[in-house]
């Protein structure tokens, strides 16, 4: 009897080494599944924060540009102070610090806007009134009230014009 029990035992040896193995396979199978899921989830926090940190950049830049207008406005208030007192004194000193300050707004990109002879544009001129002018054709701008500009081609302060509505018939010559 003693060999009969022994045939159970070892079936029973041979099997748990093969119910291991499939054990082991199952956990390693069940790891490998894990390990893809956190590489997949590592993918998208890393895109997610990518993206993050782009639209962060942009939000900035934007910012920056804005203020950057707005310190810019202010100045150009004061460089259209500074050349009404030039027109009103003939000051070769004034004159010189005029120069070099609309110098320095050109380097940061700021521009005058043209005007007098230039056909009307809604998005760079503000109509302040309209008179009759055999010379021009009708929606020319016929003069300048005050000065517009532009930062890197974008308006940041329109130009206060007259438009011209043709002759007195609404009609130019130059037609």
């Amino acid at each position: 009897m003693g060999t009969a029990d022994n045939a159970p035992k070892a079936e029973q040896q041979r099997e748990e080494p093969a119910s291991r193995e499939q054990e082991q396979e199952e956990r390693i199978a069940c790891l490998e599944q894990e390990l893809q899921q956190k590489e997949e989830r590592i993918l998208r926090l890393r895109a997610d924060f990518d993206n993050y940190r782009k639209r962060m950049q942009k939000e900035l830049s934007s910012l920056l540009s804005r203020e950057k207008e707005q310190m810019l406005l202010k100045f150009l208030e004061v460089y259209e102070n500074l050349a009404a007192a030039c027109q009103a004194h003939d000051d070769q000193g004034l004159n010189m610090v005029r120069d070099q300050f609309r110098r320095a707004l050109e380097e940061e990109g700021v521009a005058e806007i043209p005007t007098v002879g230039e056909p009307f544009d809604v998005a760079r001129h503000h109509a302040v009134a309209t008179e009759c002018s055999p010379e021009h054709r009708e929606g020319t701008v016929i003069r300048e009230i005050r000065k517009g500009y532009s930062l890197c081609d974008r308006v940041i302060k329109p130009a206060y014009v007259v438009v011209s509505k043709g002759d007195t018939h609404g009609q130019s010559d130059r037609d």
